[in-house]
């Protein structure tokens, strides 16, 4: 359903000629024709999104060179990319409810203490992978459990 939404933006962003959509568009669908090739599988929507989560990561990096070298056209082109694709991942949780998610996966498992680090990750990432600042997870985890 994602990937379909994306091949109608291209057709889109052809249309009215935008040429910074297009081109960070195809990018990316040619990201997901090599990860589906190397699977041999159509990726689901799931995967999708941990493509564009890994593409927005990259295109933050380029950023923050671009911006060290003060180069304005790279600088806006990526910016435009960055807010483009973000449109196409789901809601972002808040603080309060990636933490009630945490708690309530601990509670449901009986997880105690820095032992259970690695479980209660492994339960808590598919709830919030793609839905939350990955950078976020462990620290609050780590809160939760001590």
């Amino acid at each position: 359903m994602l990937k379909q939404t994306l091949k109608d933006d291209i057709i889109k962003y052809m249309k009215s000629k935008d040429k910074i959509r297009l081109t960070a568009l195809r990018t990316l669908m040619a990201e997901v024709k090599y990860k589906e090739m190397d699977l041999k599988k159509e990726l689901e929507d799931n995967e999708l999104i941990g493509i564009i989560e890994k593409t927005i990561k990259q295109l933050n990096e380029t950023l923050s060179y671009a911006k060290q070298a003060s180069k304005e056209e790279i600088i806006a082109e990526t910016e435009i990319a960055i807010e483009m694709f973000t449109a196409y991942m789901p809601k972002q949780f808040t603080d309060e409810e990636a933490k009630a998610i945490v708690v309530e996966v601990i509670a449901e498992n009986g997880f105690k203490g820095n032992g259970d680090m690695g479980k209660v990750m492994k339960a808590v990432m598919p709830h919030l992978k793609g839905k939350y600042d990955s950078k976020k997870i462990n620290p609050l985890v780590k809160e939760l459990l001590a």
